[in-house]
């Protein structure tokens, strides 16, 4: 089942007691936008860093376990090793995020190696 951020803030939102004009405020936007979030599955990364500090939860750490993995041993353990693997990256324009793929790769490389 596919994850829908949406609703895990919203989830999350419940359980902070916050009122919904003060999360609203702290959002810097309206009550009637923080219903339209709710009902989002899709999100940018700007907002929902804010709404994670704003209501005390990584909403990012939800995609580590929604289908995107890494390789791991396959390639460690094959008999005729390539050099080469491809991976397609998409980024959002964060360095911390180009940080992460490059540790990430490195790791993969290393398993390759």
């Amino acid at each position: 089942m596919a994850l829908h951020i949406g609703r895990e803030i919203e989830t999350r939102y419940k359980e902070s007691g916050l009122k919904l004009s003060e999360f609203a405020k702290r959002l810097n936007t309206s009550s009637r936008n923080v219903y339209d979030i709710f009902e989002r599955s899709e999100i940018k990364t700007d907002q929902l860093e804010r709404i994670s500090k704003i209501l005390n939860f990584n909403f990012f750490s939800l995609f580590q376990d929604s289908g995107v993995q890494e390789p791991t041993l396959p390639y460690a353990n094959r008999k005729e090793k390539s050099n080469t693997i491809s991976i397609v990256v998409e980024l959002d324009g964060q360095e911390s995020t180009l940080n992460q793929w490059f540790q990430r790769l490195a790791a993969i490389n290393k398993t390759v190696n």
